[in-house]
């Protein structure tokens, strides 16, 4: 009985946060007094309520539309929080991935629960554009102490928090690597997207040219790393680089033929086209290696193989030669899942 009064109450609290902030959404500009911070008392009520929310899986877009409305006044600083496997990490709400993992128990849930069902124990498993760390602590935690986790984040200040949650989690199977992986050993710029300065996934080699403020960092080639560290197996490879996936596999052509990893890997269309690339294309790199296609949705009846990607513009895939667990293709739900990241707080 008591459990349904607190959801009941949440409930209330979530559609006051809400209703009172989709009136302000629909005004064309944020004034001053919007992006004040709220009163300290406050702070941690809103907080708190829309997290409460995101258990309860009402509404889940417009919670999504309200904490990212709310998050900017709610908090003064970077706040800790726990991962469903109890990992720790501190969100600091000016960054998008950071808050959703705060506000919605982790970024991409879906993907990352679908992440776990594929790894274990004595794994080995490559975290491929890394950002603040979600991927490379569910991971390492995963693999445990047989098996070994390799990161790479190109850029300074995100490499920087990354290389700060590996240590918070004293986590000791996991290389860390300032890199970014590409088809030749070099100096790579990487520019941020337009509009999204608040988004520590901005940064492409595509918007390396229009960006005057482009970092250079060093790139590598991921054969080449394979051999220097004496890689001898490779389970699964999360990717998520802005486009620059299809370079990533050029420079990685000697161990996928050797090891026929997973990837779990975001495929997107307009990031690969400023780069010369297409989805289709992307797939003639990996279809002759015998490998097969799932697009993950927001349910198994909305994911499935893909036999041609000429209509693909965006999607987070699956690219496998072996067939997938049945904890990939069934058993799972929207809603559970959600609830499920939630389940370290």
């Amino acid at each position: 009985m008591r459990c349904g009064i607190v959801q009941a109450r949440t409930v209330v609290i979530a559609k006051i946060l809400y209703h009172k902030d989709m009136r302000r959404i629909r005004c064309a500009k944020m004034t001053s007094h919007d992006k004040a911070l709220w009163p300290a008392p406050l702070r941690p009520i809103a907080r708190g309520a829309l997290r409460l929310w995101a258990r309860t899986g009402w509404k889940s877009y417009a919670r999504y539309l309200t904490a990212e409305r709310l998050a900017p006044r709610i908090s003064s600083g970077p706040i800790a929080t726990r991962l469903p496997d109890g990992s720790v990490m501190r969100c600091d709400f000016s960054d998008f991935v950071q808050r959703q993992i705060y506000f919605a128990g982790l970024f991409e849930p879906i993907e990352a629960y679908l992440f776990l069902k594929m790894i274990g124990p004595g794994m080995t498993v490559f975290d491929v554009g890394a950002n603040c760390g979600q991927y490379t602590l569910l991971g390492a935690r995963a693999v445990g102490a047989s098996g070994a986790m390799h990161s790479f984040e190109p850029i300074p200040e995100t490499f920087r928090i990354l290389e700060q949650h590996v240590r918070l989690n004293g986590l000791g199977n996991v290389t860390l690597n300032q890199a970014a992986l590409w088809n030749e050993a070099t100096e790579l710029s990487l520019g941020g997207a337009p509009g999204l300065q608040a988004q520590s996934g901005r940064w492409s080699a595509g918007f390396a040219a229009t960006d005057p403020s482009a970092v250079k960092v060093r790139a590598i080639r991921f054969d080449d790393y394979v051999h220097e560290h004496g890689v001898s197996r490779i389970d699964l490879i999360k990717i998520d680089i802005e486009g620059a996936e299809p370079f990533m596999l050029q420079g990685a052509r000697e161990s996928l033929e050797r090891f026929r990893p997973v990837f779990l890997m975001e495929v997107n269309g307009k990031a690969m086209d400023r780069l010369g690339w297409t989805p289709q294309r992307l797939w003639g790199e990996l279809k002759p290696l015998g490998y097969r296609a799932f697009q993950v949705g927001q349910s198994p009846r909305r994911s499935g193989p893909i036999l041609d990607f000429d209509a693909v513009e965006f999607a987070n895939v699956i690219f496998h030669v072996k067939d997938l667990p049945a904890e990939i293709t069934s058993g799972w739900d929207r809603r559970p899942v959600k609830r499920w990241a939630c389940s370290g707080w």
